[in-house]
């Protein structure tokens, strides 16, 4: 065997040691893509309450897998509400919170009644190679802060809430949903 035979062979070698080493798809989180999928998406919301007492700062994680769930806070507490997709066949490729909110302020005789959309936002969580897939993925925080509602002078929260829908969309473009609703109240004492 001559010179140049030895140094392709190593370099062949060499070249199919590291094309194994380049898995794009081994990475932690990561799946290959299933394109033959026919499952949808799991998604859920991840809640997190804080409330502000008297005797100091409490809080609970609670998480939220069925649709058509209705949970309560207090004027006094802050709600972060997370998003979360997994598919560990397809992987996601977008999620998205969309809804509206609408509360009544009183303030003497009067009331003042307010609400609006929660415009949707598509996240992409696209791999840099098409074969793979994010396995979990998590929307930014969606916070509320029950405090911010009907706060001027002599205002008081009647009622409020919000209505949202997570989407988590995988990538072979089935999409599941979850609604949430949210209803807001006076703290105790308020």
């Amino acid at each position: 065997m001559n010179t140049n035979t030895k140094v392709f062979s190593l370099l062949g070698a060499f070249l199919v040691f590291l094309s194994m080493a380049c898995d794009p798809c081994d990475d932690p989180g990561v799946v290959e893509i299933d394109f033959s999928d026919t499952s949808f998406p799991e998604v859920y919301w991840q809640v997190t309450t804080t409330s502000v007492t008297p005797g100091g700062i409490a809080s609970s994680i609670s998480l939220i897998t069925t649709p058509g769930q209705t949970i309560s806070m207090a004027t006094n507490e802050t709600v972060e509400l997370e998003l979360i997709g997994t598919d560990n066949q397809s992987g996601i490729k977008w999620m998205d919170i969309e809804g509206g909110f609408g509360y009544t302020c009183q303030q003497g005789n009067q009331a003042f009644a307010f609400s609006g959309i929660v415009p949707g936002n598509k996240i992409f969580y696209g791999q840099a190679e098409t074969e793979c897939g994010t396995a979990e993925a998590n929307y930014p925080v969606f916070l509320i802060d029950g405090s911010s509602f009907c706060n001027s002078p002599g205002q008081s929260l009647t009622e409020g809430g919000y209505s949202l829908l997570g989407s988590a969309n995988n990538n072979v473009d089935l999409t599941s949903g979850i609604d949430l609703q949210v209803l807001i109240v006076p703290a105790s004492g308020s």
